[in-house]
């Protein structure tokens, strides 16, 4: 199965593709959290994309598209992976699409998660992140259990330098400028089913399976639900 989760920053995209790569076994791809690695260690791809992140703009294609193309040519990729942060241009799900069909392959669904701009300022502004095992929480509706810290392995939460207002509003104008056009594209030639984003991050996880006719068999320590996939889309 080959899923790309789409919708503007702040959606839970990234959150609700990792219970999703659990559940079905194949990788979650997040372009953001690849440049965020090169970022912190400080290599010559992360040097060049800094610039561009610090200011809410979107990574020049020609260093996304490269990175993405070797990633899904990987022997984890066989048999399905889920796109999170890509595409992000008319260019790169043309490209995208272009390699699939060459391989016999084709997107599967595009996962549209919705939320009004006003909310998702508030949700980005509230967001602190785990810099060691990337878990996300929020200062209102998803608080760790001791304050600052991660459940999972305690490192001290920290802030995205791309989740201020400023950088967050200039990230929205992006998105509906750059982005929301794929979205177009995309209901054309794929499958595009349409989520709420919930402040219930499970709510929003039933939503998605729902859609995507998958059914639920337990949770995880951190709340995840585990699921499998329901006769229908075996």
């Amino acid at each position: 199965m080959i899923l790309i989760m789409f919708g503007a920053p702040g959606v839970g995209k990234g959150s609700q593709a990792k219970i999703l790569s659990e559940a079905l076994r194949i990788p979650h791809i997040s372009t953001g959290d690849i440049f965020r690695e090169n970022v912190a260690n400080r290599t010559e791809l992360g040097r060049l994309v800094k610039v561009h992140m610090d200011n809410g703009l979107l990574v020049p294609d020609e260093m996304t598209i490269g990175l993405i193309m070797d990633r899904i040519c990987k022997a984890d990729c066989k048999s399905g992976f889920i796109l999170d942060g890509f595409p992000r241009t008319l260019s790169q799900v043309e490209h995208l699409g272009r390699s699939l069909k060459a391989e016999k392959r084709s997107i599967d669904t595009v996962v549209n998660i919705t939320l009004d701009d006003a909310k998702i300022i508030g949700r980005l502004t509230g967001r602190r992140v785990c810099p060691s095992c990337n878990l996300v929480y929020h200062l209102a509706y998803n608080k760790p259990h001791n304050v600052g810290r991660c459940n999972k392995c305690s490192s001290n939460l920290v802030q995205r330098v791309d989740d201020t207002e400023s950088t967050i509003v200039r990230r929205l104008q992006v998105y509906h400028a750059q982005t929301k056009p794929v979205l177009s594209y995309c209901r054309d030639r794929y499958v595009v089913v349409d989520v709420v984003s919930e402040d219930d991050i499970d709510d929003t996880t039933r939503n998605i399976f729902r859609s995507l006719g998958l059914a639920a068999i337990g949770t995880s320590d951190e709340g995840s639900q585990y699921i499998r996939l329901s006769n229908g889309c075996a």
